[in-house]
C-alpha cells in the first residue's frame, strides 16, 4: 500500500482520498478477526474488562496485523466474496476465543459441583469472569486461574496464536466447517473432563464424610443432620480446599498448557481449509 500523503503543486502535503478508502477498509478486515478474539477469549471477553481497553487492545493489535491483509484481494472482490471472508474472519477469532473459554469452563464447573456437594451452594455472588450468579467456591478458583494464566504469560500466548492463525489459514482463504464443529465438541468433552478430575479429590471425601456422618447419626439419633452433620461437611470443605490448594495450583497449570496446545491443535487442522 503507497503513502497515504502525496505532495501538491503548491508545495503543501494532502490526503490521497483514494489511499485513505484502501487503508480504512483493509484496517476494517484486520480488526474483524481480533475483535472476535478479544469478544469470545477468556480474560479479555470479560465483562470487568473495560470496553474502552477491549476497544483500544482491539485497535492495537489490528493496526500490528495490517501487514497480514492482502489489499488486492479487498480491492477486487465482489460482494459474496466480502460476505465470506467477513464471515471466516470473524468465525476464526470467535472459535480461537471460544475453545479457550470453554476448556477454562471445567474450573468453574468444577467449583459449583464442589459447592453444591460441600453445602455451599446458597453462597453465591457475582461472577466477575461471566456477570451471573455463581457459587463463591466456583469464583474463587476462576480467579485462581487467571491469575495462573496471566503469570504464564497465555494471554501473550493467545495474542500469538491469533498472530499465526493468519500463517494456517490465510486472509480470504477457506474454513471447514466440519472440522470446527468436532473440535467443538471435543471441547465440551474434554471441559467436564477435566472438571472431573479437579473436583474427584473433594467430592470424594465429602462422599467419605457424608457416609460417616450416616453411620454416627444412626448409631445416635440426637446428632441430627443440622446440628452435626452440616458443621462437619463445611469443615472438611474448608479444610480439603485449603490443603488442596498447591496441587490445584499444578492442576490449573496443566489445564492452561493443555488449553492452549488444544487451540494450536485446532489451528493446525484447519490450515489453509483442508
Amino acid at each position: 500500500m503507497e503513502s497515504l500523503i502525496f505532495q501538491q503543486e503548491n508545495g503543501l502535503p494532502g490526503l490521497a482520498f483514494e489511499q485513505v478508502i484502501e487503508f480504512i477498509s483493509i484496517f476494517f478486515f484486520s480488526s474483524l478477526r481480533v475483535g472476535a478474539f478479544l469478544l469470545a477469549a477468556p480474560f479479555f471477553g470479560t465483562p470487568s474488562i473495560p470496553l474502552q481497553v477491549r476497544i483500544a487492545t482491539a485497535m492495537i493489535l489490528s493496526i500490528v496485523y495490517l501487514d497480514q491483509i492482502d489489499p488486492s484481494i479487498v480491492l477486487n472482490a465482489g460482494l459474496f466474496d466480502f460476505v465470506k471472508i467477513i464471515f471466516v474472519e470473524l468465525l476464526i477469532g470467535i472459535c480461537v476465543g471460544l475453545l479457550m473459554s470453554i476448556l477454562f469452563s471445567a474450573v468453574a464447573l468444577a467449583g459449583e459441583k464442589i459447592a453444591a456437594s460441600g453445602g455451599l451452594g446458597f453462597a453465591a455472588q457475582v461472577d466477575p469472569t461471566s456477570g451471573g450468579q455463581t457459587p463463591v467456591v466456583s469464583n474463587i478458583m476462576t480467579l485462581f486461574l487467571v491469575v495462573i494464566f496471566l503469570s504464564l504469560d497465555g494471554h501473550l500466548a493467545l495474542i500469538q496464536a491469533i498472530h499465526k492463525s493468519y500463517d494456517f489459514v490465510p486472509f480470504g482463504g477457506a474454513l471447514p466447517i466440519k472440522d470446527i464443529s468436532q473440535y467443538g465438541i471435543d471441547a465440551a468433552g474434554q471441559m467436564f473432563h477435566v472438571a472431573s478430575i479437579i473436583m474427584l479429590p473433594i467430592v470424594t471425601l465429602l462422599l467419605l464424610t457424608n457416609f460417616s456422618i450416616g453411620v454416627i447419626t444412626r448409631s445416635a439419633p440426637q446428632l441430627n443432620l443440622f446440628s452435626f452433620g452440616f458443621p462437619m461437611t463445611l469443615l472438611v470443605v474448608f479444610v480439603a480446599l485449603y490443603a488442596y490448594a498447591t496441587p490445584l495450583g499444578y492442576a490449573m497449570e496443566e489445564l492452561t498448557e493443555f488449553s492452549l496446545n488444544f487451540v494450536s491443535g485446532f489451528l493446525m487442522e484447519i490450515k489453509n481449509g483442508q
